[in-house]
C-alpha cells in the first residue's frame, strides 16, 4: 500500500482515531475536559493526539496560578498589576516579528518613537546621522538581560579596538587577550551569563553593608588596560541603592587621561532609570556625563 501500512494496521489506527473522537466529543467534565482525567505516560513526547484547546489553556492556567499572583508579588522586577489595556497591547504584538521592520514598517515606526522617548528622558546627544534614520541608536530588547549583554559587548569591541592600537596587535591577536569588566557585587544575574559567554573577566568591587552603593576610589583600585568599563548600578535589586555615577565619571576622566585609557560606564537602570529622571535631588547620571 501506498502508506507502508497492513490492513490490520490501518483498521488499528482507525480504531485509536475513534476513541480518540469519542473522548473528544464525550461532553464538559467536571475537570474541565475529557483530556484532564487522561493518563500521560510520558510527557517528553509529542502525544499522537492533540489536547482540545480548552484542556490546554486550563492546564497552562494552572501552571500560572502558582507562579503568578500579580498583587502579593512586591519583590521583584515585574508589574504586580496589568491594566486591561497593556493586555491588548501586548496580544497585538503577538502577531508582529518586529526583527523584520521591511516587513511591518508602522510597527518599527513605533519602536522607534519609543526609542526616541526614552532617548530624551536620560539625555542622550541626537547622533550626525539622525536625519537619516529618524531615531537614536538603541534597539528594544527582550528583556533586562539582553540590554546587558548588547551593553557589555557594546564596551567589549570598543575596548578590542583601542588596545590592538595601543599594543599594537592584529586582530587575531587581539582576540586571545582576556578582558575585565568592574562591577558591584550587587550584580544581577544577567552579567554573570555576561561574564561566561562573552568570555570577560569579571572584578568585583563588594560595597559597604551601610551604603550598598560602590566608591570611585574602590571601581579605581580594580581598573587596568584590559578594563572594557565600569558598570553603574542605578537601583540594585538589594534595597534600590543608587551607584554614585556622578562621582565614578569624575575619576574615570582624570584616570583616563593620566593613564591613557578608554574607560567608560555603564549605567545598569535596574528599578531606578524610570525614577531617577523625576527626582531633583539625583545629580546627573545618564548621558549628560
Amino acid at each position: 500500500m501506498a502508506s507502508g501500512l497492513t490492513s490490520e494496521e490501518l483498521e488499528k489506527e482507525n480504531a485509536v482515531l475513534k476513541q480518540a473522537l469519542m473522548q473528544a466529543g464525550a461532553g464538559a467534565h467536571y475537570y474541565a475536559s475529557a483530556d484532564a482525567v487522561r493518563e500521560i505516560k510520558d510527557d517528553m513526547q509529542m502525544p499522537f493526539m492533540g489536547n482540545s484547546g480548552n484542556h490546554c489553556y486550563r492546564m497552562l492556567s494552572d501552571f500560572h496560578e502558582l507562579d503568578c499572583r500579580e498583587k502579593l508579588n512586591t519583590s521583584s522586577y515585574v508589574n504586580v498589576v496589568l491594566e486591561d489595556e497593556e493586555v491588548k497591547a501586548v496580544n497585538l504584538g503577538m502577531r508582529i516579528n518586529i526583527a523584520d521592520q521591511t516587513t511591518y514598517p508602522s510597527s518599527f515606526k513605533v519602536h522607534n518613537i519609543t526609542l526616541n522617548m526614552i532617548a530624551n528622558l536620560w539625555n542622550c546627544p541626537k547622533p550626525a546621522d539622525f536625519d537619516d534614520y529618524g531615531a537614536f541608536p538603541g534597539a528594544g530588547t527582550v528583556g533586562s538581560t539582553e540590554a546587558c549583554l548588547l551593553g557589555g559587548l557594546c564596551l567589549k569591541f570598543r575596548w578590542r579596538q583601542w588596545y590592538r592600537a595601543r599594543h599594537g596587535l592584529s586582530e587575531g591577536q587581539v582576540r586571545g587577550v582576556y578582558p575585565n569588566l568592574v562591577i558591584s557585587s550587587c550584580f544581577q544575574a544577567a552579567w554573570e551569563k555576561f561574564f561566561r559567554y562573552m568570555d570577560v573577566e569579571a572584578k568585583f568591587v563588594v560595597p559597604s553593608k551601610d551604603t550598598f552603593a560602590i566608591t570611585a576610589e574602590g571601581v579605581k583600585a580594580q581598573i587596568d588596560d584590559k578594563t572594557i568599563g565600569v558598570v553603574c548600578i542605578l537601583g540594585n535589586h538589594y534595597g534600590g541603592q543608587y551607584d554614585p555615577v556622578w562621582e565614578i565619571d569624575e575619576m574615570l576622566q582624570q584616570l583616563n587621561e593620566e593613564m591613557g585609557y578608554q574607560v567608560g560606564i555603564h549605567v545598569d537602570g535596574a528599578s531606578g532609570a524610570f525614577i531617577a529622571p523625576f527626582q531633583d535631588d539625583v545629580p546627573a547620571w545618564d548621558f549628560r556625563l
